[in-house]
C-alpha cells in the first residue's frame, strides 16, 4: 500500500507543477495584453481626434477660433512630443517619444504644443485670448471649465458623451483613434456641440470608415429571404 501512495504523490506533484506553470502563463499573457493596450498610442500609430473649444458666454455660444500654435526654425509647427494640430480643427497624435506614447499621451502634450494654458479658472490661447469661468453665467446657471469627451466622433451623439471631466484636463489621454474632445465654458452636464470638425476625420483617419461598416454582433441569416425576389422590370421602348 505505501508502494501505491507513493507513486500516486509521486504523480500528483508534476501534475500540481504543470498546473502552476499553466497558471503563471495565462496570468503573464493578460499582463502583456493590458499592458500593450497602455502603450497606446504607441510610436508607431498616428491617431487623429477632433476638438473645439465652446464658449457659452459668447453670444450665448459660440465655436472659438482653432489653436494655429507656432512655427520653429525650420518652419514646421512646433511639436515637442508628437501631439499636436495642423490649424485644423483636429489633434494629430504620433508620439515621437516614449514620452507621449500609452499614458502619457495627454491633454497637457497637445496644450504645451499649442501654447495653451487651462485649468479650473478659465483657457487662455493667442487664438481667441482668456476665456474666464469667474462668475460666468449661462441660462442662469453658473457655468464651468470642461472637457467633454466622445469615444467616437463619427457616431457620437452631442447629448451622450462618453466622459465628462471637469478638473486635471492636462491629465485627460487620448484613447484611441477617431475620438471627439469639446473644451466647453458651459453649466455642468449641459449639452455642448460636438466639433465641427468630426466628418474630416475620414480625410486623415480611413481606417475609421472600416470601423463603421462592421456591425455590432452575429449576423443572422434570414430564412424569409427567397430566391424569387423580383427584380428591376425592363421594358422595351
Amino acid at each position: 500500500m505505501g508502494g501505491v501512495g507513493q507513486q500516486r504523490r509521486l504523480i500528483g506533484f508534476p501534475a500540481v507543477v504543470v498546473l502552476i506553470i499553466l497558471v503563471g502563463v495565462g496570468v503573464v499573457a493578460i499582463a502583456r495584453t493590458l499592458r500593450d493596450a497602455e502603450a497606446r498610442p504607441g510610436l508607431s500609430d498616428h491617431w487623429h481626434s477632433a476638438y473645439t473649444v465652446w464658449d457659452c458666454t459668447d453670444g450665448g455660444g459660440a465655436h472659438q477660433a482653432v489653436f494655429e500654435g507656432r512655427l520653429n526654425p525650420q518652419g514646421y509647427p512646433y511639436d515637442p512630443e508628437g501631439i499636436h494640430s495642423h490649424s485644423d480643427g483636429i489633434i494629430h497624435i504620433h508620439p515621437f517619444t516614449a514620452n507621449a506614447t500609452g499614458q502619457h499621451a495627454t491633454m497637457a502634450k497637445f496644450f504645451e504644443s499649442m501654447f495653451v494654458t487651462m485649468d479650473e479658472n478659465g483657457i487662455t490661447a493667442s487664438e481667441f485670448g482668456v476665456i474666464s469661468a469667474v462668475d460666468a453665467v449661462c441660462d442662469g446657471q453658473p457655468a464651468v471649465m470642461q472637457i467633454v469627451r466622445w469615444s467616437s466622433a463619427l457616431t457620437a451623439v452631442a447629448a451622450e458623451p462618453d466622459e465628462r471631466i471637469y478638473t486635471d484636463f492636462g491629465d485627460v489621454r487620448f484613447k484611441k483613434d477617431g475620438e471627439a474632445f469639446t473644451i466647453a465654458l458651459a453649466p455642468r452636464d449641459a449639452v455642448v456641440p460636438l466639433p465641427l470638425t468630426v466628418n474630416d476625420l475620414l480625410g486623415v483617419s480611413p481606417s475609421l470608415v472600416a470601423d463603421l461598416s462592421q456591425p455590432e454582433g452575429p449576423v443572422q441569416f434570414d430564412d424569409s429571404i427567397g430566391g424569387n425576389v423580383p427584380g428591376v422590370e425592363v421594358q422595351d421602348p
